[in-house]
C-alpha cells in the first residue's frame, strides 16, 4: 500500500478511480508541477492503462519539468513493448514538456531525446507511428532545447 506524501498525493494506484479524480483536480487547478514524483510513479505503473494514458495527456502541463519526469516520458516513447497509442501520447507530452523547460535545463536531455527519435525514425514503423515520429521531430526542433 502506498501512502500519500507531500509530492505524491495519489495513494494506491490499484484503486485507480480516485487517482484519476485527483489527477484531474490537480491538472484543472494548475498544480501538477508540484507533484512530479507522483506523476512519475503513475507513468511507471503498468497495472492500469487508463492511469498511464490520463497521466500522459496531462503531464505536458507541467511547468519546469524535472529530468526524471522527462526521462520517464522518453522511456515510454522508446519502449517497443508498450502499445503505439501510449507511445504517441508520450511523444506529444514530450513536445509539451520540452517547451516548458527551465532556463537551467540539463543538456543531456536533448541527447537522450534525439537518440530515441532518431533510432525509431531509422527502423521500419507502421505508417501512423512513423508520421507521429516525424511530427515529434519537427516540433522538437522548435523547442528551446534544440534551438541552441
Amino acid at each position: 500500500m502506498h501512502r500519500t506524501t507531500k509530492n505524491d498525493p495519489f495513494g494506491n494506484l490499484m484503486d485507480w478511480g480516485p487517482v484519476l479524480d485527483i489527477l484531474g483536480e490537480l491538472a484543472d487547478d494548475g498544480k501538477l508541477t508540484k507533484y512530479q514524483p507522483g506523476l512519475i510513479r503513475i507513468l511507471r505503473y503498468k497495472g492500469n492503462w487508463q492511469l498511464r494514458e490520463e497521466a500522459l495527456k496531462r503531464v505536458g502541463e507541467v511547468q519546469e519539468p524535472s529530468d526524471e519526469l522527462i526521462l520517464q516520458v522518453i522511456d515510454i516513447l522508446d519502449d517497443d513493448n508498450i502499445y503505439y497509442d501510449a507511445r504517441i501520447l508520450a511523444g506529444n507530452a514530450l513536445v509539451q514538456l520540452l517547451k516548458n523547460l527551465p532556463d537551467n535545463y540539463n543538456h543531456e536531455i536533448s541527447t537522450a531525446v534525439q537518440k530515441v527519435i532518431d533510432k525509431h525514425r531509422k527502423i521500419p514503423q507502421p505508417r501512423f507511428f512513423k508520421n507521429a515520429l516525424e511530427y515529434f521531430h519537427s516540433e522538437l526542433r522548435q523547442t528551446p532545447l534544440f534551438m541552441n
